[in-house]
């Protein structure tokens, strides 16, 4: 039978009966607390050796015993109830040699056989107690030891004080009693300095069995000490007759009842509490009293000896508290002004670094701004960042945006400051940059981003909308540049483009109200033009259709973009009206181009409030009929945004344009995370692949974006789709899509959007540019 075998049944039982042995102990307390009753009132030269002598010692070995069981029936760390049962067992043992050493009035030599039972209590004792304080304390710092340590000196000095003070000169005894006598103060100051140290050292809610067996060893040191002067007035005294006699029976019977104490839990709901000072602090006192005695009258050498280590460990105790300090406070700004997910900057930093430049305390300019000094500031937004969340779960959210941080320090210069503002908004701090240098650093950011994510086992991409705002063109303080970054922010989001520059004529507050007026005025009078993008039949190298983009020519500001008026459209609820007149155009000329080239369609993009619009799909057919355009020559462009905005009322508006017969698109296919997920339940005829796989097509036949456009086009194919590639810019991009499979390509390489009467139908060869 092995070992574990036979100790299996004991683990059992003592599972079982645990609640009972604190009876027993309590059984126990009363034995002892009837005899310290017994020793109080007998008179001092009054014993009794069946009681005083084999008596104490049984009872000290029951109690050794229960601490030894405790042992054996533990699980895990059996070996501090053991080394501490063992050892009250040898000082019972001890008692027992005492005892009948004593029969007959004989007085015991010193040292004797009692002795080294004796003895053999402290190294095992000294064993356990470090054991259990060293499971207890294991992640403490040097500091916490360091008060342990001055703890633990300053009661050994002052004990020594008195303990060890004329101790030969009161045995006046030979070498070896001497030293035998020597022996007891020295084993007790170990296990009292311990105690205490140990006490130091452990927080408030761990040290429950701790403070137990501190208390034990106490009550042991304190019977020892009386017993060393036993020939002294304390000694032979009532008071030191019933210490002497009781002392080592409660200690036993406390140091046992520690070891069947539950250890000490954290609880995480409360704030964890340092260890208390108190303690360190009353030792670090004894130990100056002491010097300060010691130079008056003698103490001892071991009493001073102990007192001037303790304030030197003081004096490191300072020094590492200094140091504490400094790095705390070093790392509490680090904290305070860092993210703690993606290590980046936080909000706090942001407003540190721009009121520096500002410096809204002074009067005038801070001194950045007033040497001349320039500032930009890019507010970064992730686009379809919830949808990642969404798809794959907060984590996937969290693990990108700490990948994101590196790429952001990578693509700006070294002394930028990148920041992350919160959720999946952040922003980064150029100096002395202008608009170049920023629209440079966006572009950067912007490429960085567009390479894919790895999380938990899949690829996923995103993209970024920035809002660009430069100081002191567009701001006067901080609140303000952010505010014009996020306007700007914003125009790009809704426009479609990866960044945008403030611009104080269109983002202005008192320019914007202006602007959205002149802009319902422009949409009621009609005050638009459409510019047409080519798309090259890459199979024929015809133009086979074109796409329509709006343009607002305004009086004040010249030709302005659909970037920036699109936004103010649809907060103003003008995208209806607008699009109806997108449509009427593009179709009247699509008819006009139709009489000399047949097959021609016409592209429209249209928004989600187009989409979800009840009355979208009569107004199609409406104007469909107005000018004799067949269904199958107008292409509606929506993009993947506008789908799931309210997918199951998109799909019906689809299905709905589908059964009149004309093309929807998905436009920047590819660009989301749902596309593949919804694309078999939607009623399409065209995929338009997002430009940012196309840039990097350039480089050749490797690579990730490669791959994805070969399996977008096989894709597309295989659901009875056309495939249509925007953002063609060289040839060999354009000869590649066309060994693909592309069906239809459009970019500046073959035109840039032009006016109507501009626009020549001819066929394009493969490096040969269309000319207007």
């Amino acid at each position: 039978m092995g070992t574990s075998a036979w100790r299996q049944p004991l683990r059992r039982r003592a599972d079982r009966s645990r609640p009972g042995i604190w009876w027993l102990y309590a059984a126990l307390a009363g034995v002892v607390l009837a005899y310290l009753v017994s020793l109080v009132i007998r008179p001092p030269d009054q014993q009794w050796t069946w009681l005083d002598g084999w008596g104490v010692a049984g009872f000290e070995a029951a109690a050794a015993g229960l601490c030894i069981v405790r042992g054996l029936t533990r699980r895990q760390g059996r070996s501090v109830p053991l080394l501490l049962g063992f050892g009250l067992l040898s000082w019972a043992l001890g008692d027992f040699a005492f005892t009948a050493e004593s029969l007959g009035g004989t007085v015991p030599p010193v040292p004797s056989v009692a002795d080294l039972f004796y003895m053999g209590f402290y190294p095992l004792a000294y064993a356990g107690t470090m054991i259990l304080l060293r499971r207890q304390v294991d992640r403490l710092s040097p500091p916490n030891w360091l008060d342990g340590a001055v703890a633990g000196l300053g009661a050994a000095s002052l004990c020594a004080a008195f303990a060890f003070h004329d101790i030969a000169r009161a045995t006046r005894a030979g070498a070896a009693a001497t030293a035998t006598n020597l022996a007891y103060p020295v084993g007790d100051l170990l296990l009292l300095s311990l105690a205490i140290g140990g006490t130091a050292l452990l927080a408030r809610g761990r040290r429950g069995p701790w403070l137990v067996l501190a208390g034990g060893i106490t009550v042991n040191v304190v019977g020892d000490t009386v017993n060393l002067f036993g020939a002294t007035t304390v000694g032979q005294s009532h008071l030191g007759m019933v210490l002497n006699g009781g002392a080592w029976p409660v200690s036993i019977l406390v140091i046992s009842a520690s070891a069947w104490m539950a250890p000490g839990t954290g609880d995480p709901l409360r704030p964890q509490r340092a260890a208390g000072f108190l303690l360190p602090g009353v030792a670090a006192g004894a130990g100056l009293i002491l010097l300060f005695v010691g130079s008056l009258r003698p103490l001892g050498g071991v009493a001073l000896g102990l007192a001037t280590a303790t304030l030197v460990v003081v004096g490191l105790r300072m020094t590492a508290s200094v140091r504490s300090l400094r790095l705390l406070t070093e790392e509490r700004h680090r904290q305070a002004v860092t993210d703690e997910l993606t290590g980046l900057g936080n909000r706090r930093q942001l407003f540190h670094v721009l009121d520096a430049y500002f410096d809204p305390v002074a009067t005038g300019p801070g001194e950045l701004r007033a040497a001349g000094r320039t500032l930009a500031f890019l507010f970064i937004d992730l686009n379809r960042f919830k949808e990642i969340n969404d798809s794959f779960g907060h984590p996937a959210g969290d693990e990108l945006l700490r990948q994101i941080g590196p790429r952001l320090s990578r693509a700006v210069r070294p002394g930028d400051v990148v920041v992350r503002l919160g959720g999946d908004e952040l922003g980064v701090v150029l100096l002395d940059a202008g608009a170049d240098a920023a629209t440079a650093a966006a572009r950067r950011i912007v490429a960085a981003l567009a390479e894919p994510f790895t999380l938990r086992m899949v690829r996923a991409r995103i993209g970024a909308s920035i809002g660009i705002a430069l100081a002191p063109e567009d701001a006067s303080d901080a609140a303000e540049l952010l505010w014009c970054a996020d306007v700007a922010m914003y125009r790009a989001k809704l426009g479609g483009t990866p960044f945008a520059l403030y611009d104080h004529r269109i983002d202005g507050e008192e320019q914007q109200l202006r602007l959205v007026d002149e802009l319902r005025a422009a949409v009621e009078a009609g005050d638009f033009v459409l510019h047409y993008q080519p798309q090259l039949d890459l199979r024929t190298g015809h133009i086979m259709a074109v796409e329509a983009l709006v343009r607002w020519p305004h009086a004040r500001l010249g030709l302005i973009p659909p970037l920036k008026f699109l936004p103010l459209a649809e907060e103003a609820g003008l995208m209806g009206d607008l699009t109806r007149l997108v449509l009427d155009r593009a179709l009247d000329q699509c008819a006009r181009w139709r009489r000399e080239q047949p097959d021609l369609a016409v592209s429209v993009n249209v928004s989600a409030s187009n989409l979800l619009d009840p009355d979208f799909t009569d107004l199609v057919g409406s104007l469909l009929d107005r000018h004799d355009v067949p269904p199958e020559a107008l292409v509606l462009e929506i993009t993947e945004t506008s789908i799931i905005t309210d997918f199951d009322r998109s799909r019906s508006v689809i299905e709905r344009l589908r059964d009149l017969g004309i093309v929807v698109s998905i436009d920047d296919f590819g660009a989301g995370f749902t596309s593949l997920a919804y694309l078999s339940s939607l009623a399409v005829r065209e995929l338009k692949l997002d430009r940012t796989f196309i840039t990097g097509l350039g480089a050749g036949r490797t690579g990730r974006d490669f791959e994805l456009v070969r399996a977008t086009i096989e894709l597309g194919h295989a659901m009875g789709l056309r495939v249509v590639a925007e953002g063609i810019e060289d040839a060999a991009t354009l000869d590649l899509l066309g060994e693909l499979g592309c069906d239809l390509a459009q970019g500046y390489f073959i035109s840039r959007p032009m006016p109507p009467d501009e626009l020549a139908f001819r066929p394009h060869g493969a490096s040969t540019a269309l000319a207007g």
